[in-house]
């Protein structure tokens, strides 16, 4: 108690994808508790006030509000550099506020760990007002930062970025906080690999003819992990992110595997999984966990990969989304993939081999937590210049 009386309190007003996505509950829960346990020894405690970027439009009643009560403003991390002309953004991206009430802000403006977010065979433009929105934030901000180098590149050749002004800073989900929980019907004998498929947007997931490939690859994976089960004495998680969309698919999917090898998340711990609209924010660290109990993460949620390289574990992307690439290159593990994009060449003959193959691959392991270690260093380092501007 005498501890907390002494630390100054930082209010944060957070704004971020605070939605029906788990991934992105993650991030925001592992990034407060590292920023405390970085704080601690400054004396500085932080309190986090969440606002969903997406689903708020910033009038001018809360942008006075913010001004007032907050002691800094953090936007991001997660994939907000993110369009689609439904949401009607005043901004062209996620964060839903008029280039007037950014220069307006008076406390410091952190944007933290954002992505570039556009699907490979997205054909929507963003609008004109993107690329000038992100460069009036990037002005305004005391610090900007983005996830991958991938981003960096994109928002100085195709947005006209100051590249003197942005960070490369490791998504925080990389930071697991996470607490037990048993999953009853994991076998501990079996190699156990979790597979995350996506089950929205398949026209700007995959080439056309789109419906057709997207029912072909998600086909020949089924066939691939049949042959896991049956080769490799494997156990499958089926691991979706988010209801109805990642989960509907299931029992089609699940049909055709032998008793007992295979089970999804959501019907056996359906308790983690909340409504959409409901806080998420409570389960983080019970979902975390199971990334710990994999031996393989199979993600085309980036998600899925990056909480799965946080528990130390070997990954294999799935899917065409650059974000996946990004998030390979700077980890230095673009080892195993399995892009979605080529029928002739992704058979199930040859994404058995993938997983097969890393699932033995002990160098790669290796390589996986050597690479954990530093991108905690690159993230660490980041927060202590974030805590240079409060302290």
């Amino acid at each position: 108690m005498e501890e907390t009386s002494r630390a100054r309190l930082v209010n944060v007003w957070h704004i971020g994808a605070w939605n029906r996505n788990v991934g992105d509950w993650a991030l925001a829960y592992q990034l407060h508790r590292l920023l405390n346990e970085q704080g601690r020894p400054r004396d500085v405690t932080f309190k986090f006030y969440m606002v969903d970027s997406q689903r708020t439009y910033f009038h001018q009643a809360l942008v006075d509000q913010m001004n007032e009560e907050a002691d800094l403003i953090l936007v991001g991390g997660g994939g907000l550099i993110f369009f689609r002309p439904e949401d009607k953004s005043i901004s062209g991206w996620s964060f839903n506020i008029e280039p007037e009430k950014v220069c307006a802000l008076k406390k410091p403006l952190i944007v933290y760990a954002i992505g570039y977010n556009r699907f490979a065979y997205d054909e929507t433009e963003f609008p004109p007002a993107t690329a000038e929105h992100l460069r009036i934030t990037q002005a305004k901000a005391a610090l900007f930062s983005v996830r991958n180098n991938g981003t960096r590149r994109t928002l100085i050749e195709r947005y006209g970025l100051d590249p003197n002004k942005i960070d490369v800073v490791p998504d925080p989900g990389i930071c697991l906080y996470d607490r037990p929980i048993e999953i009853r019907p994991k076998r501990n004998a079996a190699p156990f690999i979790a597979v995350n498929w996506a089950g929205d947007r398949p026209h700007q997931r995959y080439p056309k003819p789109s419906e057709e490939n997207a029912k072909y690859f998600l086909i020949s994976l089924k066939t691939a992990l049949v042959q896991s089960v049956k080769d490799l004495g494997a156990q499958i998680l089926f691991l979706p992110h988010l209801m109805q969309i990642d989960t509907d698919m299931f029992d089609d999917f699940a049909s055709g595997f032998l008793k007992g090898s295979i089970f999804s998340l959501h019907r056996e711990l359906p308790y983690i999984y909340a409504p959409p609209g409901e806080m998420l924010y409570a389960h983080v660290p019970f979902f975390t966990n199971v990334f710990r109990q994999a031996d393989v993460l199979i993600g085309m949620r980036l998600h899925n990969c990056v909480l799965g390289f946080g528990a130390g574990k070997p990954f294999i992307t799935l899917g065409s989304h650059p974000k996946l690439r990004f998030f390979a290159e700077d980890t230095g593990l673009m080892k195993y993939k399995i892009p979605l994009v080529d029928p002739n060449e992704e058979t199930p003959e040859r994404m058995y081999a993938t997983i097969a193959a890393c699932l033995k691959d002990d160098a790669y392991k290796e390589q996986v937590r050597s690479a954990l270690c530093s991108e905690m260093q690159k993230l660490r380092g980041f927060n202590e210049r974030l805590l240079d501007l409060v302290s």
